[in-house]
């Protein structure tokens, strides 16, 4: 039984340089490097020197503006008489992402390949944050094998990638990244490739001069049938965001499917061990 894709709601995921290098991304490690209180201190002195310059009505316009703005557009969007840009992306419903089968087209059975998840971290714990020495090339060659990785996907078994900010502390998280691989030899294959020997050898050289960078992995490989998704009014991230596309009327597609109905509607559905009922003694759901 082949599972129903959500076409209609359905887009190609974003290539890797105009998603993965936006600027959303390096806004929220900025934003994570200072506390509040920096911000705020420095927002001050940007107001402090404007009521230098200015008179008062002039000098606190700026801000008064944005915030009457940025208060007016909420407020619309709420009353929906302007667009909820939160909601972009948005998958209505209940959904759940599958990987292809080996001819790319939708799947007759759950899980039905196995999976490989790395997921990577670093960190800056000098008191300067990602200004610190170092941590700017640690990201240069962070990106550097991402892009490959997307570029050279076919040969290393590559999905794609999710990246994000932790939060472990008030500021100066990890910043990691999920990577989804179809089989663990390529997984391997890029550890020894020409790129990431050269961010492994330079690592290797400055890691006794700056103790104050982290790096950190951790590796999973799930057989078929041992993992398993859902997502509910969400848009797509993690796996469902990877370049895992299925062939529909012979143009690529996510791979997320309705989860409201058959083997897909539990967790133990989606992992091949029932038929999707076995919830059913807790009450219908309102998807």
């Amino acid at each position: 039984m082949k599972f129903e894709p959500l076409v209609s709601r359905n887009t190609v995921p974003r290539t890797y340089v105009h998603a993965k290098l936006s600027d959303t991304y390096f806004y929220s490690i900025l934003r994570d490097n200072f506390p509040i209180s920096t911000w705020l201190a420095l927002g001050a002195i940007t107001q402090s020197f404007l009521l230098f310059l200015f008179p008062a009505h002039l000098a606190l316009a700026p801000a008064l503006t944005l915030l009457l703005f940025r208060a007016t557009c909420a407020v619309l969007a709420t009353v929906r008489l302007l667009p909820n840009h939160q909601m972009d992306g948005v998958v209505p419903g209940k959904w759940t992402a599958q990987l292809p089968n080996k001819e790319g087209e939708v799947p007759g059975e759950v899980a039905e390949r196995g999976l490989v998840v790395i997921s990577l971290g670093a960190r800056s714990n000098h008191p300067f944050g990602i200004l610190g020495p170092g941590f700017k090339e640690v990201g240069d060659l962070m990106d550097a094998m991402l892009k490959e990785l997307h570029e050279r996907a076919e040969e290393f078994k590559f999905l794609g990638h999710t990246s994000f900010v932790s939060t472990e502390r008030h500021t100066t998280n990890q910043v990691m990244s999920l990577c989804y691989f179809r089989t663990i030899e390529g997984l391997h294959a890029y550890a020894h490739s020409a790129l990431h020997r050269k961010a492994w050898e330079w690592w290797n050289k400055i890691t006794n001069t700056h103790p104050h960078l982290s790096i950190m992995h951790e590796a999973y490989y799930s057989p078929k049938k041992e993992w398993e998704n859902i997502y509910v009014n969400s848009h797509p991230t993690g796996f469902a965001d990877t370049n895992a596309f299925i062939s529909v009327d012979g143009r690529p597609s996510l791979p997320i499917f309705d989860a409201r109905m058959g083997r897909l509607r539990s967790h133990r559905g989606r992992l091949g061990r029932g038929d999707g009922t076995d919830n059913e003694e807790y009450g219908s759901e309102p998807y």
